[in-house]
């Protein structure tokens, strides 16, 4: 069913180019927003939503990570470096990825240490699981996901979740995080944003469907430790659709 811009049920396509030049232009927009993560976590309309979502991950999530001098992190879809700021000081290695040249640039401006090994590529999903294994400084044991795939459409996503469990090692974390449509799927096609102020393209998809991608992790060997929702802090009529929801795994 489709009402305009909005899709419900169906599956369609969103335009991903319309994507990489949105968060292009919100991180060439960080120094007027009221906190950089609200750059990479949205919820323009309550700035605060960003900082409290990002404590909670920092404070929650990152601990269940076991973070050590022997890991070897990649997050895909690194954004302003989010995750980095935390991670790189205390993993022995981090690479960050993201298709946004503008967030990567970001990423490294903000994020700058001396004596630890970390890197920054400007890469999509697709193209780092693309990449040859020796294109990376060493095999990955902690992988985080967060905020991408909802950005990247039904026939590409499985190759990605393919691909990246081929740069992993035997023993591994990863976390993957999305903005998930609560009762039915959602995508939003060019529709205009009144919090963003610009238009919009997204793919919402239900715990369900990703459930289902996520069968490819624990064929492998990963087994779930935690899957739900973050703490619910839009309470606007708009957002009710939809929330942020998680998910942890470990082989």
């Amino acid at each position: 069913m489709s009402h305009r811009h909005r899709v419900y049920g169906d599956h369609i396509n969103i335009k991903t180019e319309n994507t990489r030049s949105f968060y292009n232009e919100r991180a060439k927009a960080i120094e007027s927003m009221a906190n950089p993560y609200v750059a990479v976590l949205l919820g323009d309309q309550n700035p605060t939503h960003a900082e409290q979502w990002n404590r909670f991950e920092k404070d929650f999530v990152l601990p269940q990570l076991r973070i050590t001098p022997t890991s070897s992190v990649l997050d895909i879809g690194c954004g302003i470096g989010r995750w980095a700021e935390s991670i790189i000081p205390a993993a022995g290695y981090y690479c960050g990825t993201d298709f946004s040249s503008e967030m990567v640039e970001a990423a490294r401006k903000r994020n700058s240490y001396a004596d630890c090994d970390y890197d920054f590529h400007c890469l999509s999903f697709q193209e780092t699981v693309c990449k040859p294994a020796e294109f990376y400084k060493k095999g990955f044991n902690r992988l985080i996901v967060g905020g991408v795939c909802m950005y990247i459409n039904d026939e590409e996503l499985p190759g990605c979740y393919d691909g990246v469990l081929k740069l992993l090692d035997e023993h591994c974390i990863v976390y993957f995080t999305e903005t998930v449509a609560v009762e039915k799927r959602l995508t939003l096609d060019e529709c205009p944003s009144e919090a963003l102020k610009t238009n919009y393209d997204v793919i919402y998809r239900t715990p369900k469907e990703y459930k289902e991608y996520y069968k490819v992790f624990t064929d492998a060997g990963f087994v779930i430790k935690e899957q739900k929702y973050l703490p619910h802090l839009n309470s606007e009529k708009q957002f009710i659709e939809t929330d942020r929801w998680y998910t942890i795994m470990e082989r």
